[in-house]
């Protein structure tokens, strides 16, 4: 038999579920109402962890996190450990004294209208003009220099079947090298990398080149500006130029393009370019602008005639032999010229350059850099050029 609760017991049991069950409702319309208020009042900001703790608030905090500037890239030698990078850095920032000399000298390779280099001519059939201005030549040399060279070198993802080509090419070229040059290997994907120091031996060199592995994003600049600069540091030879083949537009650099051309001028480095551009979009429109293949394409043209080298757009990969080739006879085939500026203020302004040739019945043309930036005394103001 199920017994009965006492009718008073169950008209109090009803009120105590009752009161309950109020205290229920007030507590979820009260939640309702703190929810609604973070959400929609301009007062949201000030309501602290303490009351509401959002779900999205880590997710929130890791995009601004994202968001932030890359880091300025550094290029770190083979076996040398952070430290060791900081106190280097540390020297480097107390002022050092340097001997200089105001002589300009250009490396200047002449080719005729089959772009085939021309050897046979004579100091008197060159002009120099610096801001337009004729300047007398001091120095003129035919000879074959040595060669300070930075082979810097995409491996990002999208390099993957291009890679043992390049691989191949390099090595030639480095084979070719002759005495007195010197060879370094810098990577790039995300932050480029010094893989091989500036060296003599070639087996080191081709040895590095064939322990390349692709993988990860672009970030083409930054490899520009840190090689030119090693190149610049670094280089024992007067003579210093940068190989630099990539298959893409930059996409993660901390340096700008201007940065990088501004730098390239004070560095003194030739850059040459090798840009498989071939898989990227070349569809363009009157609203689009430039498609990427030709911006691209005209970003490393720019960068190589601002500095007297060349730029490359192989269509097959195959190119790539006869390219390494015509690199390695512009590295062997220069004139050097160099001149005291009749602009003799150090004011650290950029100077327009320019060299012509006087070839007689056959049409020359002569490839240098088209500028470069006056040296500046420590009490000089700012260039504003």
């Amino acid at each position: 038999m199920i017994q009965r609760e006492p009718c008073g017991h169950r008209l109090e049991n009803r009120q105590t579920r009752g009161k309950i069950s109020n205290m229920k409702r007030r507590f979820i319309a009260a939640g309702l109402a703190i929810i609604v208020v973070a959400m929609y009042s301009p007062a949201r900001a000030r309501i602290t962890s303490a009351s509401i703790t959002s779900p999205f608030a880590d997710l929130t905090q890791k995009k601004e996190t994202d968001t932030h500037q890359k880091e300025k890239p550094k290029l770190q030698k083979p076996g040398e450990d952070s430290q060791g990078q900081k106190d280097k850095d540390k020297d480097k920032d107390e002022p050092v004294l340097k001997l200089g000399t105001d002589l300009v000298v250009l490396d200047v390779t002449v080719v005729d209208n089959s772009n085939k280099p021309v050897l046979d001519l004579k100091q008197d059939q060159f002009q120099v003009l610096e801001d337009k201005n004729p300047q007398k030549i001091e120095f003129f040399s035919r000879e074959q220099s040595p060669v300070s060279l930075v082979f810097t070198i995409d491996t990002s993802g999208s390099m993957r079947a291009k890679l043992d080509t390049v691989i191949k090419a390099s090595t030639n070229l480095v084979k070719e090298s002759r005495r007195g040059d010197e060879i370094a290997v810098i990577e790039f994907k995300l932050d480029p990398e010094l893989l091989e120091e500036f060296t003599t031996d070639t087996n080191d060199v081709v040895d590095t080149l064939n322990g390349l592995i692709p993988g990860g994003q672009t970030a083409m600049l930054d490899a520009l500006f840190l090689a030119a600069d090693y190149a610049s540091k670094e280089g024992k030879n007067r003579r210093k130029a940068v190989i630099l083949v990539t298959d893409g537009i930059d996409k993660d650099s901390y340096y700008k393009f201007d940065e990088v051309v501004g730098h390239l001028r004070e560095a003194d480095v030739q850059i040459y370019l090798i840009g498989f551009t071939n898989d990227l979009n070349s569809e363009g429109g009157l609203f689009r602008g430039k498609s990427e293949k030709d911006r691209s394409e005209a970003l490393l043209t720019k960068i190589a005639t601002e500095t007297g080298g060349r730029a490359f757009f192989p269509k097959e990969l195959t190119e790539v032999h006869s390219i390494a080739q015509q690199i390695s006879n512009d590295l062997r085939t220069q004139y050097s010229i160099g001149y005291y500026p009749t602009n003799a203020k150090r004011d650290g302004t950029v100077r327009a350059l320019r060299v012509l040739v006087n070839g007689g019945n056959q049409r020359l043309v002569a490839r240098t850099r088209t500028s470069y930036q006056a040296p500046r005394d420590s009490g000089a103001k700012p260039a504003t050029k």
